[in-house]
């Protein structure tokens, strides 16, 4: 087997040629002289994506904007603190169907119908051990928020079974390369949310419960036209296979390790003001993160497209994909990075009210980390193509360290400034190692990645 930096310059003639070429300019040439036909797959499906991440982006902001609006600070608050408890357990819980589902239908290793039944039981088991878990945790978790936060809470729980098993026709369109399908199914949950929070907005009901009531409907239709879609396109009957579960399960416990490494990352901070500070603070602390969170349209719909590709092709030509996909995702971040700390002070207060200018300062201390995060998301994408599922857990496990030190270091004095600080701190931890770790196991080191290195590498372990 080549290696993977061998092969992204196999393509690149031109290079010996002009030896006087920099290597910044020969680094892109070879970045983009990519065959045809896989090019033009890679581009549709990445456009695509781009195009939903643009969507979902735009669904976001409304349904940030409405939320605010209708319940405001304190509200939103109570509001993050009744989704992100039974989020942070379903997470935590979780067993890496979803990952391991998208490796899985790339590389047909086992029958469809075999694959997702194994992935409904483990699913349908996650669910009863979620909700019982649950309900002796949130009540502790929530103590210091009214009883109907508390309430709210529980019943969006027990929507844990649509939650889990709603993600799971998603990854297998993913996994296939339907991402038009996959595209179609996670867009509507929160295109739901947001019809949901116009008709609040129009009949003036700024009301907790109906704002969760919206979301959970959201999930609902989301799961049930996954399954009617998946159902009709692929066909699906209950047949059940030790061996795929167990290839399920093997695949997926390692991806969870960084899946619930990340989720708290990118949680634990929100998860910490809600039990310490005023619903105030975790409501401006939110809509800070809302805003940062743009920068990632492009990362994301990178990494979607990185991985569903890469599981359907061999180590080199994932190689490829990886490294275009991640100076792609660096152009936008880095752009973008500077365009939001210009225009926030000006583009919160108008968006979200005059009751969110505190947000501003959160925001600009964020934007460095969304870009380590958007590119770290690229490198964690890349590493499941190539069958390396536990390398993010490193990074994400180190991060996770510099996280809680942090937090418990900075929140008690600054508050959620100081979550901010952490935040950042931590996601540009995560992405040194991520790209170090990177170059160690798949021979793409930062300059193979970003195009600038000359010569071949070692080879890729893969299997």
């Amino acid at each position: 087997m080549r290696p993977l930096n061998e092969a992204i310059s196999a393509h690149a003639p031109s290079i010996e040629a002009a030896p006087s070429e920099s290597s910044a300019l020969t680094g892109l040439r070879r970045a983009f002289d990519i065959p045809r036909l896989f090019r033009s797959r890679f581009r549709r499906d990445l456009g695509l994506t781009v195009f939903t991440q643009i969507g979902l982006l735009g669904i976001g902001a409304l349904t940030g904007l409405l939320s605010a609006r209708l319940l405001g600070p304190q509200g939103r608050g109570e509001l993050a603190a009744v989704t992100l408890w039974p989020m942070a357990l379903i997470s935590l819980t979780h067993l890496g169907t979803n990952s391991a589902l998208v490796f899985h239908a790339g590389r047909r290793r086992y029958g469809f119908s075999h694959v997702l039944t194994a992935a409904t039981v483990l699913g349908v088991l996650q669910a009863i051990f979620v909700i019982l878990l649950g309900l002796a945790a949130l009540p502790l978790a929530l103590r210091s928020y009214p009883p109907g936060v508390e309430r709210l809470a529980i019943i969006f729980l027990c929507f844990a079974p649509v939650v889990i098993l709603g993600g799971q026709p998603a990854s297998i369109l993913q996994g296939k390369l339907d991402l038009s399908g996959y595209n179609l199914v996670r867009t509507i949950a929160p295109a739901a949310y947001a019809m949901g929070l116009l008709a609040l907005l129009f009949l003036r009901r700024p009301h907790l419960g109906d704002v969760v009531a919206c979301q959970l409907v959201g999930f609902v239709l989301a799961a049930a036209w996954g399954y009617g879609l998946v159902g009709s396109r692929e066909g699906f009957r209950l047949a059940w296979h030790g061996e795929a579960c167990k290839s399920l399960l093997s695949f997926g416990w390692k991806t969870q390790l960084s899946n619930v490494a990340v989720f708290f990352n990118q949680r634990l901070d929100q998860l910490l003001l809600s039990l310490f500070v005023p619903p105030r603070q975790l409501g401006l602390y939110v809509v800070s993160v809302t805003v940062t969170s743009v920068l990632n349209i492009v990362p994301q719909a990178a990494g979607i497209v990185t991985y569903a590709t890469g599981s359907n092709l061999s180590s080199n030509e994932a190689g490829r994909v990886i490294a275009r996909s991640l100076q792609i995702s660096l152009v936008w971040l880095g752009l973008g990075c500077l365009l939001f700390f210009v225009i926030a002070p000006w583009l919160i207060p108008f968006a979200f009210g005059r009751d969110f200018a505190g947000s501003v300062l959160a925001c600009r201390i964020l934007l460095p980390g969304s870009v380590a995060l958007g590119l770290s998301q690229v490198l964690y994408d890349g590493a499941r193509a190539l069958n390396q599922p536990a390398l993010p857990s490193h990074a994400e496990g180190c991060s996770l360290i510099v996280t809680l030190g942090c937090l418990y270091l900075l929140v008690p004095r600054f508050g959620f400034v100081g979550a901010a600080v952490a935040s950042t701190l931590a996601y540009c931890t995560s992405l040194v190692i991520a790209l170090a770790l990177f170059g160690r196991r798949t021979g793409l080191g930062w300059r193979e990645l970003l195009g600038l290195a000359t010569g071949p590498g070692p080879q890729v372990p893969f299997e």
